[in-house]
């Protein structure tokens, strides 16, 4: 009987022991899912000189979801080796005060590239006596009725112009209509010369300013000049020099 304890226990340790010794299995783990790589943006490449792509905006609403982001990008008028047509309506300001000169035109724009244009422009302009040339016209002739002695004073009107000219675009940007529309608009820089006929004959004018251009659309502009000009008129006592500045308004369409 004792005997048969013994083996009994001994029996029991054995398979403890076997069991303790056994290898333990381990639990493997799937691995964890590689998280998507964040999209890479090379702004070299992707950045114009007015904003972004779409990544960028993809990026710029994930930064802050709640604020729209309207980039803007390229330009949407190509003028390269484009032609543009246009009319325009303006005043001359200065030069002499018993005149008031108005005038229409045309111009003519070659596009070499966004930013240099050479052109043509014509000018006919119509005059009439301002308030104080009507007063010293009405009194000079007065007196001259009633035998006095009067001056009349000398005008020499101008009747028509044509010039050349060569434009310079170093700015431009688009403008946001209440988010309806994306304009763009460009300042530019103007300089040339030519000739301008007055009432004594012709002569020779140079002209410099600056004008401002907005594409309403691929084709159509609204423009604004504003020009100093100057040339050499004929009166009775001799040549003088005319200083004026004109300021026109227009639209062209690109061809």
């Amino acid at each position: 009987m004792k005997t048969l304890k013994v083996l009994t226990l001994s029996t029991l340790l054995l398979a403890s022991l076997s069991v303790a010794a056994a290898p333990k299995t381990t639990k493997k783990t799937a691995p964890a899912p590689q998280q998507q790589q964040a999209k890479q943006i090379d702004f070299n490449k992707d950045v114009d000189g007015l904003g972004g792509n779409d990544a960028l905006m993809e990026m710029s609403e994930r930064l802050n979801p709640e604020t729209k982001s309207r980039i803007v990008q390229d330009r949407i008028v190509d003028r390269h080796n484009r032609l543009e047509v246009g009319i325009n309506y303006g005043g001359v300001m200065g030069g002499t005060t018993y005149v008031q000169t108005q005038n229409i035109g045309a111009t003519l724009d070659f596009h070499l590239t966004p930013r240099w244009s050479i052109g043509a422009r014509y000018y006919s302009y119509q005059n009439q006596e301002t308030p104080e040339g009507k007063r010293i016209y009405d009194e000079a002739l007065a007196n001259k009725n009633n035998g006095l002695s009067s001056t009349i004073v000398d005008i020499d009107r101008p009747q028509n112009a044509t010039m050349g000219t060569i434009n310079w675009y170093p700015v431009y940007g688009k403008i946001n209509f209440f988010d309806k529309a994306i304009a763009q608009f460009d300042f530019y820089l103007l300089a040339g010369g030519g000739q301008i006929v007055l009432e004594s004959g012709p002569t020779g004018i140079a002209t410099a300013g600056l004008g401002f251009g907005l594409w309403m659309t691929k084709h159509v502009s609204a423009r604004a000049e504003i020009r100093y000009q100057a040339y050499k008129d004929q009166i009775v006592t001799g040549s003088r020099d005319i200083n004026s500045a004109a300021a026109t308004i227009g639209l062209g369409w690109i061809l």
